[in-house]
């Protein structure tokens, strides 16, 4: 089975938040409406278009923070317009005070573990897809990031509906560029690691499928009785991993004016496809 290394996993950490990056401040530097500088200097968006942005510096949706335990299941269904997602989250009484998080702007002055989160995010994302037969395990690295990129931020649902062409013009034509961002990302570690150091050596992401902890809540929030409950990663077990992850994010930043020349390869040309087994009867 194929594993992800460290590299392509912090690759793909970093795109996300690249992707997920708004511009904060006006041509004064002062900053925009509902942008606000947290505790730790950074500056987040807290306002009406948070479901579109995301929250946060990966552009997280509620659904992700039900799977991780951050929000309660019952969130969702209060969520009835997606203009009500900022004020549904302003309210305490959502969040279910895991890691010591209980309210929105908690969350926003958490970087680190916004970080632990999409790692987490891509854990569940890669089992899911397994169990839906789009991948074996098997194929590539960056065949695998095309599926896992966009299934980490809208779901593994969204991805099955997208190959049975199930899915509406707008969300299409959000999975594609993720997934092409997956394949980017890839792209550019492959490139480009050993120029920026990203790490020591080389070495295989044992915990990047880490299962350790069965949460019911994925059952309740996907509300789709062919995927399995997933498990979350181990985050202790991942702590140090993750911790590389923001200094890459500014590596990658740093350097994303560099035209990159994607390598050559005979399994993927960075169209979506069905994968082997994947269609179901």
């Amino acid at each position: 089975m194929t594993t992800l290394t460290i590299e392509q996993v912090t690759a793909l950490v970093a795109q996300a938040r690249v992707a997920a990056t708004y511009t904060s401040v006006d041509a004064k530097g002062e900053l925009l409406p509902d942008w606000y500088i947290n505790s730790n200097g950074d500056a987040v968006y807290a306002g009406p278009e948070l479901a579109t942005r995301g929250i946060g510096f990966y552009g997280q949706t509620p659904a992700n923070l039900v799977l991780v335990g951050l929000l309660k299941p019952s969130t969702l269904s209060l969520i009835v317009d997606p203009t009500m997602t900022f004020t549904v989250l302003n309210s305490p009484a959502v969040w279910t005070g895991a890691y010591s998080i209980n309210s929105l702007a908690d969350y926003l002055d958490s970087a680190i573990l916004q970080e632990q989160v999409q790692v987490i995010l891509y854990d569940g994302a890669y089992q899911g897809l397994r169990d839906y037969e789009v991948i074996t395990g098997d194929e590539e690295a960056r065949y695998i990031a095309a599926f896992l990129q966009p299934a980490a931020k809208y779901g593994v649902d969204a991805i099955v509906d997208y190959l049975q062409g199930n899915t509406t013009l707008d969300l299409s034509s959000a999975i594609e560029v993720a997934g092409r961002q997956g394949i980017y990302a890839i792209d550019f570690v492959d490139t480009y690691g050993d120029e920026l150091l990203l790490a020591t050596e080389p070495a295989s992401s044992d915990n990047t499928v880490v299962r350790d902890q069965i949460d019911q809540a994925v059952a309740d929030t996907i509300d789709n009785p062919k995927i399995p409950n997933l498990e979350y990663a181990n985050i202790a077990a991942i702590e140090a991993g993750i911790v590389a992850s923001a200094k890459a994010a500014e590596l990658i930043a740093a350097v994303g004016n560099i035209q990159i020349s994607i390598p050559p390869s005979n399994n993927d040309d960075g169209t979506f496809r069905f994968a082997p087994r994947s269609r179901r009867g």
